[in-house]
């Protein structure tokens, strides 16, 4: 596993690209070259200043896999004092790689990030074949939407 840096930017963009393409989200060429720019200058701030973290799964000289964690803080609460939560984004493994595990350990690394930093509530919306890794994990809710408290 690569915990990434901005020298990364443009392997977590493709991968991000290529889950939304496989969701349906990208409407046309044109919204894929918005998303693009917008999602590169993000990256460059936030995987600079630690507000996002992305590890990625290298096989057979290829990125294989990517993961994202957005850290932020909102106000305290009883059983997060701190305010800090974590939003899980841009799991995603490319076709090829799939069922070997690699989502797994990304989704390890990304908890292990988060107890670290000291987050108490990560949550995520899973796609429909993402879910069972999630439960698995010990994520709860419903409608795609999970949450883990650490």
């Amino acid at each position: 596993m690569i915990k990434a840096s901005t020298e990364h930017i443009e392997s977590i963009l493709n991968l991000r690209i290529l889950l939304l393409k496989e969701l349906g989200e990208l409407a046309s060429p044109k919204e894929e070259d918005i998303l693009s720019a917008a999602t590169r200058d993000y990256l460059q701030v936030a995987l600079a200043n630690g507000e996002f973290i992305s590890y990625l799964a290298e096989r057979d000289g290829k990125m294989a896999a990517s993961s994202g964690i957005a850290i932020f803080r909102r106000p305290p609460y009883p059983g997060n004092i701190k305010g800090v939560e974590a939003y899980i984004l841009n799991m995603y493994t490319l076709p090829e790689f799939r069922g070997l595990g690699i989502g797994k350990r990304l989704l390890q690394e990304c908890l292990d990030e988060c107890r670290a930093r000291g987050v108490k509530r990560v949550w995520l919306h899973a796609s429909q074949d993402g879910e069972p890794l999630y439960r698995k994990a010990g994520f709860t809710g419903n409608k795609g939407e999970l949450e883990l408290l650490l």
